[in-house]
């Protein structure tokens, strides 16, 4: 039989306890990057016709609108 000090015990409770929090911010962080930059790599439309505003990816200039069909220029600032 094995024995382990409470020392020990305590010491592998806490690193394991601080080891899975420390993953999961790191995946979070990671996460969020990901999310954050696909949503900053689009681009704003606003549909001539209709008035619908919508997005599309960055490297489209041309894109068509989800409520009447009609291909618009992306917005520029």
């Amino acid at each position: 039989m094995v024995t382990v000090s409470l020392e020990a015990f305590f010491l592998l409770y806490i690193s394991l306890g601080l080891s899975l929090v420390g993953g999961l911010w790191f995946f979070s962080d990671r996460r969020d990057g990901i999310l954050y930059e696909a949503e900053r790599s689009r681009v704003i439309f606003h549909c001539i016709k209709c008035g619908r505003i919508y997005t599309a990816r960055k490297s489209e200039e041309l894109a068509v609108c989800e409520g009447c069909g009609f291909s618009n220029t992306r917005l520029r600032f």
